[in-house]
């Protein structure tokens, strides 16, 4: 039996209004205040429990009810504090208990939190229990609003309140991500994007296809003439009332969907391609949600948006265009067209001069090949900028991995009058696609490249499998 059509721009909306201005289901606790509820659910993290080297286990009350031998499904398990094993407290039948394993980090824990979370019934009202961890109380709030189900009431400590606003950001990147490309082409992307700026309070400005010809961005309408959804590129401002860290501009891939243009992929290959916009969608939450948490700061974010299609007046394998800073790009490749369009973000991005810039895009499958399914690529030619995106992704618990910004290489990425998308070469791809957008930052601006095309999608094509990947990294490293 099929289920209920949906409506996917309200879900889209929907997670707009939680990311700018919060979820009335999610409760902070005051500092010291009786978190006792009657009637409601108490959720504790248990860490894994070993002794002598070996496993410590309680007779624990497994989550069905069902006791030693009674035979009925699921049986009984003791309790031994794995990851993401659940049992009721046999002291005490109000709490519930989740394994948070042998290795306790932020990633597993928001994980354990968030498996917890997804069954309590409607209605039902849970506290949950501070970890007494001050490094990883944000990654235990965030990951029980993440598996928040709709129609619980949820209430957390006020130590790892910023786990709220993080999870809730995540949660729009997820259905930005995830809505097909008849539901969000370019026009709609940019209209979400307004919809954001007005409801928080950020500047926007929208280039349409007249005002990127008249900026030079050659790439981005080259990616975009094959479609009658023509491009957009959109231009998101955070700034506080006091800046005092400088300024920082996030530019991020926004392909609403990639055909492959005439250099055309197979079927299989495009079924999952309304996520080659996850890029753009983790820097638009991660903006949606600045002025709450007030980092004192300036931030732009450049988000350009495109279809890449086959139409009647696609760009061919051998054109030539220009970039908004001048440079030619030879296109050999229509389906490298994720670097086209950063090409011109990136140079107008660098216009301002920023402290840092940093991009994110679904570039290569290099990287997926190299770094697998969960991992992220970072290749920077600044290793202090390099490090500090490390360093977010290890404290927000999203899994990066550092590839070299080998210039050796970069031959394969230029022509006698200027460069190429594509290196004529068919291994070290993703240090290739760096290596071509350096070409549109300045060398003395600190800059850094995340390729996530592996950890940006969970799953087969038909599922909403969008990760959100890269918003907490983003979090961590603005505030």
């Amino acid at each position: 039996m099929t289920g209920t059509a949906r409506d996917r721009l309200a879900e889209i909306d929907l997670s707009i209004r939680h990311a700018v201005g919060g979820n009335p289901d999610v409760v902070v606790l005051a500092e010291g205040a009786d978190a006792g509820t009657a009637g409601a659910l108490r959720l504790r993290g248990v860490r894994g429990m070993t002794v002598d080297g070996g496993t410590s286990a309680d007779p624990g009350v497994p989550v069905d009810g069902s006791t030693p031998g009674s035979g009925r499904a699921g049986g009984w398990l003791s309790f031994t504090g794995a990851h993401g094993q659940l049992s009721v407290d046999p002291a005490d039948a109000s709490v519930l208990r989740v394994g948070l394993g042998d290795v306790v980090d932020a990633e597993n824990v928001r994980d354990a939190a968030a498996l917890a979370l997804r069954g309590a019934p409607t209605g039902s009202d849970v506290v949950l229990e501070p970890l007494g961890d001050p490094d990883l109380e944000h990654a235990w709030v965030d990951g029980a609003v993440t598996g928040l189900p709709a129609g619980v009431v949820l209430r957390v400590p006020a130590a790892g309140a910023g786990g709220i606003v993080s999870a809730q950001a995540t949660a729009l990147a997820k259905s930005f991500t995830d809505a097909p490309a008849n539901i969000v082409d370019p026009a709609s992307a940019a209209d979400i994007c307004s919809r954001i700026a007005d409801l928080a309070g950020l500047g926007i400005e929208i280039v349409e296809p007249d005002g990127l010809a008249a900026l030079g961005c050659g790439a981005i309408l080259a990616v975009g003439q094959g479609s009658v959804n023509g491009p957009r590129l959109v231009h998101l401002t955070y700034r506080p009332e006091r800046a005092t860290g400088g300024k920082v501009a996030l530019v991020g891939k926004g392909i609403t969907f990639d055909s492959g243009g005439l250099s055309l992929k197979p079927p299989a290959g495009m079924m999952g391609m309304r996520y080659d916009k996850a890029a753009a969608g983790a820097i638009l939450a991660t903006m949606a949600v600045l002025p709450r948490l007030a980092p004192e700061i300036a931030v732009d974010a450049w988000l350009p948006f495109a279809e890449n299609l086959p139409g009647p007046g696609a760009v061919r394998p051998g054109d030539v265009v220009r970039a908004a800073n001048g440079v030619e790009i030879q296109i050999m490749d229509t389906d490298f067209e994720g670097r086209l369009i950063l090409a011109d973000a990136l140079a107008l991005a660098a216009r301002d001069e920023p402290d840092l810039i940093v991009d994110l895009a679904t570039l290569t499958y290099q990287v997926v090949v190299g770094l697998g399914d969960e991992i992220a690529g970072a290749i920077g030619r600044d290793e202090v900028a390099t490090e500090r995106l490390l360093a977010a992704g290890t404290a927000a618990g999203e899994a990066w991995w550092p590839l070299p910004y080998a210039r050796r290489y970069a031959a394969q990425m230029q022509t006698p009058s200027g460069m190429r998308n594509h290196p004529m070469h068919d291994s070290g791809r993703a240090i290739t696609a760096a290596l071509f957008l350096g070409a549109f930052v300045p060398e003395h601006i600190p800059w850094v490249h995340g390729d996530i095309a592996g950890p940006g999608w969970k799953g087969n094509a038909s599922v909403d499998g969008a990760t959100g990947f890269g918003v907490r990294t983003l979090l961590e490293l603005l505030l």
